[in-house]
């Protein structure tokens, strides 16, 4: 028999309490609550540390040195032949178009100096000798063969068959153009014949004294010379008469504001065969100011 209190003991002894169970639960997990907490409030705070001491240590590049460059002598005489190198190349550089220039004008192979044999006695200069069959008059046996000397530099320009006479020669009763040189620097040759049936004169082969004197044949050639107008008496700078090997030529130094040749125009005067032969240039105020001085050397070697 057991007593009443000793039974009554017996379970309490072997059983929780339910509400003991519960708070001993509350308890651990407001124990594991707390801990996450503090654990998660943690982290921010050192991750905001670890940025300020990144931040307070910043990086630094530091430049390495290869083995070979470091454990290498400075050689001072390399560098200096390297940098002469360098300024030689520039200066080179500098000079290449100004002697490719200078190389484009002497292979220029339409520059008379290229084809025609040197003039003598006239350095830079090239000798013209028109021969048969040249020109159609030359081909027609209408001339004697001429001949002027060219600064090396000046070019041949083309003669149009309407200019040159090569549908009417021998016959041609107009001015006709045998040949034209040019150089834009300059100014422009052209050597024109005139037949001296035009000019009335029956003689064959006249002289040029025969043609007229020297005033009175200019008014009747002028309008060859300046491609236009006849030259009025007080725009002639000059005029003279030269004889050479026996033969006269007449000279002219106009100025001629109404030329289609330009203000300047500069002419030797003669006759060959039955036509009245004229070297003439014509050349701007600009031209005859840089090149008067050749511009008379080619009138002086022009012989017909």
């Amino acid at each position: 028999v057991i007593s009443a209190t000793h039974r009554d003991a017996v379970p309490q002894a072997r059983t929780r309490s339910p509400h003991r169970r519960r708070e001993t639960t509350l308890d651990t997990m407001f124990a594991v609550s707390t801990q996450f907490g503090a654990t998660a409030r943690a982290s921010p705070a050192r991750a905001l540390r670890s940025a300020d001491r990144r931040r307070a240590s910043p990086r630094v590049s530091v430049p390495v040195r290869s083995a070979a460059s470091a454990s290498e002598p400075v050689d001072e005489d390399a560098r200096a032949m390297s940098r002469r190198a360098l300024m030689s190349t520039a200066f080179a550089a500098a000079a290449l178009p100004t002697l490719a220039a200078r190389a484009g004008e002497m292979s220029d192979s339409k520059m008379v100096g290229a084809y025609l044999p040197e003039a003598e006695n006239e350095p830079g200069f090239a000798s013209f000798v028109a021969t048969p069959p040249r020109t159609p008059a030359l081909r027609a046996g209408a001339l004697n063969p001429y001949r002027v000397n060219l600064p090396a530099n000046w070019k041949e320009a083309p003669v149009s068959n309407a200019r040159s006479g090569n549908y009417c020669q021998p016959r041609c009763d107009e001015a006709t153009t045998e040949v034209q040189f040019t150089e834009p620097g300059s100014g422009s040759l052209q050597i024109i014949i005139i037949p001296t049936t035009k000019l009335l004169i029956a003689k064959q082969d006249p002289t040029i004294e025969d043609v007229g004197d020297i005033n009175g044949i200019l008014d009747a050639i002028s309008p060859a010379i300046t491609g236009s107008v006849a030259v009025e008496a007080e725009e002639v700078a000059s005029a003279k008469t030269v004889s050479i090997d026996g033969k006269s030529y007449y000279r002219y130094e106009l100025v001629t504001p109404f030329a289609e040749t330009g203000l300047h125009n500069v002419a030797v005067v003669s006759t060959n065969k039955n036509y009245v032969m004229i070297a003439t240039i014509g050349a701007s105020e600009k031209q005859y100011a840089k090149s008067e001085g050749d511009l008379k050397k080619i009138l002086d070697s022009f012989r017909c």
